[in-house]
């Protein structure tokens, strides 16, 4: 299995060559993985599935047209701007891909799923972007080759807002190395918030000291391609 990274930007301004584009992944020339720009379309692929429709994960939603596609496109709930949508409930195949959701806290508003991607005996856990991921659900996951999450805050507390009982946001860098840990040796990070463009060198230099013995960490870039 490889992955290529598509995009590394959250919702901010682009300010950097290496990493303008918003979230996508591509899993061996399969399956996109978010679509942040219109232009990932262009690559090679027999599935999309959204890990939640913000318009950095789907630019259709940013842009208010509907999206189209011949290609099964598939999400955690229902948009109006995708009428195609198939809906996600349970574990589901894209050939020879097995993909395993699970529900992930991050907006109020929108639904997020995590997903398991599983070939063979190689499995990659996609987090999106996460502001908790519930103990309950995390005790159902396997180890794996390598877990891809978001790096938007980096400092203690991330963003979690709160409205009543629930929370909503952003989880920090170092809470979800530490959550995540136990379950993969090889953790990549992307979804750089404003932090990462005010001086880049740093902000990957701040990263690699999160790497240990025991685990691997990947800042990731535009088109960086990784073989699992």
């Amino acid at each position: 299995m490889h992955l290529k990274v598509l995009g590394t930007r959250a919702k901010i301004e682009a300010s950097a060559e290496a990493y303008k584009n918003h979230s996508g992944y591509l899993i061996d020339d399969k399956i996109l993985l978010d679509l942040g720009e219109s232009d990932f379309l262009e690559e090679k692929h027999e599935a999309i599935i959204f890990t939640h429709f913000h318009p950095d994960h789907a630019y259709f939603v940013f842009d208010k047209v509907i999206f189209k596609s011949e290609t099964p496109h598939y999400g955690p709930e229902e948009h109006f701007l995708a009428p195609e949508l198939l809906l996600i409930s349970d574990i589901f195949k894209v050939g020879d891909y097995t993909i395993t959701p699970y529900p992930v806290i991050h907006s109020l508003n929108v639904k997020s799923f995590a997903y398991l991607v599983e070939k063979g005996n190689k499995k990659v856990f996609f987090t999106g972007d996460v502001a908790l991921i519930g103990k309950a659900v995390l005790k159902n996951l396997p180890k794996v080759d390598l877990i891809v999450t978001e790096a938007t805050f980096i400092e203690e507390g991330g963003c979690i807002n709160r409205k009543g009982d629930s929370i909503y946001g952003h989880t920090d860098v170092p809470d979800l190395i530490r959550f995540l840990k136990p379950y993969t040796q090889k953790i990549l990070l992307s979804h750089y918030g404003e932090w990462f463009y005010k001086d880049i060198p740093k902000a990957i230099e701040r990263l690699n000291k999160i790497e240990t013995e025991d685990l691997k960490v990947i800042p990731a870039y535009d088109g960086l391609v990784i073989i699992i």
